[in-house]
């Protein structure tokens, strides 16, 4: 699936990019799915961005889980972003869990496992502020800070994000790293199937805190083409804390990416495989097959990314 719709895209590259200078790729569009770069809006404008992405397959059965986001982006100045998103949602699963159930990531915990899930959801809403401290195209290396917060029915998130850049061959080749953590409310229904002195017998919140590291790599090979790699280190922890003994798995994802920019609309389809994590929590230990975390962590894809954007 992912190979195909990447290998597609570059193919379609080759008739549509004649003729066009290397020059007419604008800087402010996202050249990567997953890992952000210090590229702005201009004062001024705005700018409308859909974004889709499909978590896909878990250790077996069937699972689906459709993220779909709605951006309105502003350029407060040529140094400051401003946004806000719509989030919702589409779940569909069956018999994916590790022992042939359907539970996991985005399933109520109060769901029957012999059954199979499918829901669409109201995720909630987010701001983004994006300040650039350092540009890559008059400093030596760009540098921008990322804060997001969110709030929806089931969970509350704040993340911070650390952006750098550096451009290399007038700008076609371009390097990108964020250090990021986000610290989240997760609200969890309760199950009562379960004894009473269960900790999870009962409605409750959760508190956890991620900590990624992403790099991208993206090379413009024609004109409005460009393609590249990506790479995330996923972590995650008990509470909210970066102490080890409370981590409860560390994770890997590497994929390949393909953008396309023209005057006024652009799309990227970044996909990433699961490549390879270590459980740290019974959880998650509980929850890994052949080297992968699933449960409610993590799916094989994850994830299949298609950003679309329209500047107005």
């Amino acid at each position: 699936m992912c190979r195909t719709a990447v290998v597609s895209g570059c193919l379609l590259a080759v008739p549509l990019c004649a003729s066009v200078p290397f020059d007419d790729a604008r800087a402010d569009e996202p050249l990567f799915g997953y890992v952000k770069t210090t590229d702005l809006l201009p004062q001024g404008k705005w700018e409308l961005e859909q974004w889709i992405t499909n978590r896909y397959r878990q250790s077996q059965g069937s699972y689906t889980d459709v993220e779909m986001r709605t951006e309105l982006e502003y350029g407060i100045t040529n140094d400051l972003k401003g946004s806000v998103y719509l989030n919702y949602s589409y779940v569909n699963a069956r018999a994916n869990d590790v022992n042939g159930g359907t539970s996991g990531l985005n399933i109520p915990e109060n769901h029957d496992p012999t059954q199979p899930y499918r829901a669409t959801r109201y995720d909630g809403v987010s701001g983004e502020l994006v300040y650039r401290v350092l540009s890559p195209y008059k400093d030596p290396i760009g540098l921008a800070f990322y804060f997001e917060p969110s709030i929806g029915p089931r969970s509350s998130e704040i993340e911070l994000r650390v952006i750098a850049q550096k451009n290399f061959l007038d700008d076609r080749l371009v390097f990108a790293a964020n250090l990021w953590t986000e610290y989240e409310w997760e609200k969890k229904e309760g199950n009562p199937s379960l004894a009473p002195d269960d900790p999870e017998f009962s409605p409750r919140t959760e508190k956890a805190t991620q900590l990624e590291f992403d790099l991208g790599v993206s090379y413009r090979f024609a004109p409005r083409w460009s393609a590249g790699l990506e790479f995330r280190n996923h972590n995650e922890f008990a509470g909210h804390t970066w102490n080890h003994s409370n981590q409860e798995h560390t994770a890997y994802f590497f994929g390949p990416n393909v953008h396309y920019a023209s005057e006024k609309w652009w799309a990227t389809l970044t996909c990433l495989w699961q490549t390879h994590a270590k459980a740290f929590s019974e959880d998650n230990r509980l929850n890994t097959v052949n080297g992968k975390v699933y449960g409610d962590e993590h799916t094989r894809i994850d994830g299949l990314r298609l950003l679309i954007g329209y500047l107005f």
